[in-house]
Parts: C-alpha cells; structure tokens; sequence
C-alpha cells in the first residue's frame, strides 16, 4: 500500500514465549525516539504485576518523511495501519486486539487525533503528546465524531507544556469540544502542564496514559474498609477481579494481595466482623504466609476479641508449618492458661 520498505521494531514482554495468555499492545510512532519509554514502563512495573505485559511495536521513520505521512498522506498512512501492519501484527503475535494502544507526539500526535475521528476503533487507547499540527479541521471531525455516535470505547489522553504556544488555541480548543459532548460519551483527560515542555511531555504522557489505561490489572488495594463495603464487599470484590479476567482472558479468581491487604486492613481498623467474612471467604489463606510473624499478628487479633478457641487452632495449624517457631509457641502458651 505504500510501496515501500519500512523498518519495525517488536518488543515481545518476558515470559511470553512460555505463556499462552493474549497481550494487549501500544503502538509507538517515531520508535527512534520512544520506543523504549513504553518497554521501561513495564519492566519497571510488571515484576509486582502493577502492569500486564505487553507488546510493542515501533514505527520508525525520518523527518523528511514523517512530515508526508503525519500531514499530507496521512490517509494513505493510516490505512496502512489498518490494512496491512495491524493485521500483521495480530496474525503473527497473540495480540488482544480490543487492548490496542496509539502513542504518539507531536506531528504523530495530531495524527492519532485524525485516526480517532475517522477510524475510533482502530485503537483503543489514544496516547496523545503535544500534538504540533493539530488542525482546526482535526478538532471539527472529532466533534463529528462526538454528534453521530451514543458511546465510544475509548480512552483519549492528551498533554501539552504550557510554554507550547503555538500549539495552545487549538488544543483547548479540542478539550473545550469534549467538555461539552464527551462527558457521557467517551473517556478522556486533557493534562497542561506547568513544568513540562514540547519534549518532556512523552515521558509523562508515556507513564500517565498506561497507568490510567491498565489501572484495573493492579491487585485492588483498599486504603479504607468503608471504600471496600461501597464497592459491595467479597461480592462486589468477586464481580471487579471478573471483569478484570474478562477484559485482559486471565484468572477471574480475587488476587493474593488483595487478600492480605483486606485482612490488615481489618485488624488495623479493629474491625472484627468483617475479618470473620473474610476468614469464611478465603478458607485457609490465614495460614498461607511465609513468615511465622504474619500468623502470630493475625492469631493476636482473635484473641484480642475473645475467639479464644479460633486463636488456639490457629496457632496450633502454624506451629505444624514453622515447628521451630518460638513466638507461636509462646502465644499458645499463653492463651491455653486463659
């Protein structure tokens, strides 16, 4: 379709060649350049799975020609993308094609604009950094866009330095169309920065988006238990960790964090009743951990609130785990001479 040799750079995240599981992936325009924010990203966060693993694909280009593609043959560009280097990708990796990612700057910024307008459902995430050459004609057809459809399934996150000033007038232009006709439409977030420039916005742009865009991967960490009863307690819980399995086809089952984190969450708010619900939900995570001092804080809370028999049993399943245990063996001594 363009007749013409191009370069593309594939980062395929770690352990997928031993995985089965589908990835999401980000493709990066100018990969000469940024290519490797988007890997850094993940292997920075994936270890303590704060990320999925991904893969990204990187388009190179020069500056002769980014100019042509990014501006004048920019619908030839963009087919392209959609009829030859897409398809590609997903026939030849295990690609989720519903978690594709656009992250592009400035004349390639401007450029992920007028690829959402015209084909929303070509990417799923639009990462978008000081979009240089963002038209008024650009904006128009995203308010177009935003008059013919009910719903969009996308997320639109775009930055600017403050200091950018030729590239102001039309990006708040942009921001003030969403205001109006976005809201219930379509998810977005418009970021000016004060202490970023038309350089540093990638870096930001780059972390912020993926953050935002993966934020429900993350085991669920509650800083409060009345934020957990809101959500609907283990019910609630169980219905996130399935929508969680269904979007990214992982395990559906709740996270091992995210237990422990609810159990210290309830003895640090002394809240007995729902560490009991939880005790019943999570049958034998208790006596799961790897150190002797987690049973030995939890086993203190039953006996904080007279389950005296429960503490008892517990301590009697962790001394069978850490029979060298001197704590646990002290803590059942003494609740045996209440």
């Amino acid at each position: 379709m363009l007749n013409q040799e191009r370069e593309i750079q594939i980062y395929l995240p770690e352990g997928y060649k031993t995985s089965k599981e589908k990835c999401p992936v980000i493709y990066v325009f100018d990969s000469q350049k940024y290519f490797l924010n988007a890997i850094a990203y993940q292997q920075n966060l994936r270890f303590q799975k704060e990320t999925p693993g991904f893969i990204v694909v990187g388009i190179k280009t020069n500056n002769a020609e980014r100019r042509k593609i990014y501006n004048s043959e920019s619908t030839k560009f963009s087919n392209y993308l959609e009829k030859e280097l897409i398809p590609f990708i997903d026939s030849k990796y295990r690609t989720l094609p519903t978690e594709r990612v656009f992250f592009g700057w400035q004349r390639a910024a401007a450029f992920g604009i007028e690829i959402l307008a015209s084909k929303p459902n070509l990417f799923k995430g639009y990462f978008i950094a000081s979009p240089t050459f963002l038209t008024a004609k650009r904006v128009a057809n995203i308010e177009n866009l935003l008059d013919r459809s009910s719903k969009l399934d996308n997320y639109l996150y775009f930055t600017l330095g403050d200091v950018e000033a030729w590239s102001l007038d039309n990006t708040n232009a942009l921001a003030e169309i969403l205001k109006k006709k976005a809201n219930k439409k379509m998810n977005w977030k418009y970021e000016l920065f004060t202490n970023e420039n038309h350089y540093s916005t990638t870096i930001v742009t780059m972390n912020n988006g993926l953050k935002t865009f993966f934020k429900d991967y993350a085991p669920i960490r509650y800083y409060s238990l009345k934020n957990y009863t809101k959500d609907g307690g283990i019910e609630g819980l169980k219905q996130l960790f399935k929508s969680r399995g269904k979007r990214y086809q992982i395990s559906t089952s709740i996270h091992e964090n995210t237990k422990r984190y609810l159990f210290l969450l309830a003895v640090k708010e002394n809240d007995f009743k729902i560490f009991t619900e939880l005790d019943t939900a999570f049958p034998g995570f208790l006596t799961s951990f790897s150190r002797d001092n987690m049973l030995e804080r939890f086993g203190q809370f039953y006996v904080k609130h007279k389950a005296y028999k429960k503490a008892i049993d517990y301590y009697k399943t962790g001394i069978q785990k850490f029979p060298s245990s001197k704590i646990l063996k002290e803590k059942l001594k003494e609740i045996q001479g209440f």
